[in-house]
């Protein structure tokens, strides 16, 4: 299978990916100062989704970034659309093309776990302003996962590591970031039982090769569904 999964999300313009979707999103914002001089980065934005919500409910200052070209050209198609004036940039979150104390908020949505982890987190915590806010929801190991089980997961989604909560924990503070807490936390299958898992919009085209790449995910996922969960973390920059 040569396509990798954010090919697939990419080539489906699927939005709202991560877990919990928008729904999960809107509810950590409303906890937020978010005002019309906050400066947001939107961590690896992918089709533009949160960015294009931050823009319209907050009037807030937003930088949104992704390393997939197809994603950047579907958030500007949308950002065009509903004219807003997002700032939108391609690059890799592990350097990010911003200067030191930049931002207000970092938020980064199923897209560290794509990175090297260590790297990604030394960058959000650089381009924080003191006092700045770090928003993560990404993918978490329930528990400790044999070689073969890493390697299968690692494998198909192209990631370079996968977490425990514990060791998310680790790499804040390796990161510098002093204060850490952990939001939410959720299995896929306690997710799946609770109702709270949001399906993206439907997919209006379809290709052979992607296709395969999506049922492949659901698979793995489901397979993996008492072992592979999320949590969401919010870091403050000291």
């Amino acid at each position: 299978m040569s396509s990798a999964y954010q090919d697939a999300l990419a080539f489906y313009e699927i939005e709202g990916a991560h877990p919990g979707g928008m729904a999960l999103t809107k509810k950590l914002l409303r906890n937020e100062k978010i005002s019309t001089h906050t400066r947001v980065l939107d961590a690896g934005c992918g089709t533009g989704q949160t960015s294009s919500y931050l823009a319209k409910a907050f009037s807030c200052i937003v930088y949104a970034v992704d390393n997939h070209p197809e994603m950047i050209r579907t958030a500007n198609r949308k950002f065009l659309d509903e004219q807003l004036s997002v700032k939108v940039l391609k690059a890799n979150i592990e350097r990010l093309p911003f200067p030191e104390d930049s931002f207000d908020y970092v938020i980064a949505e199923s897209s560290t776990i794509f990175t090297r982890i260590p790297k990604t987190l030394q960058e959000y915590f650089r381009v924080l302003k003191p006092g700045g806010v770090l928003l993560t929801v990404d993918l978490t190991a329930e528990q400790a996962l044999s070689k073969k089980e890493k390697a299968e997961i690692k494998d198909f989604y192209q990631m370079g590591d996968i977490f425990t909560q514990q060791e998310w924990m680790n790499a804040f503070k390796i990161a510098g970031f002093q204060s850490v807490e952990m939001i939410k936390a959720n299995s896929v299958f306690e997710e799946l039982e609770e109702g709270e898992y949001e399906e993206p919009a439907s997919i209006k085209k379809s290709d052979p090769e992607m296709d395969e790449v999506m049922e492949a995910h659901q698979k793995l996922i489901l397979s993996y569904g008492d072992k592979l969960g999320y949590r969401v973390f919010r870091a403050i920059k000291k």
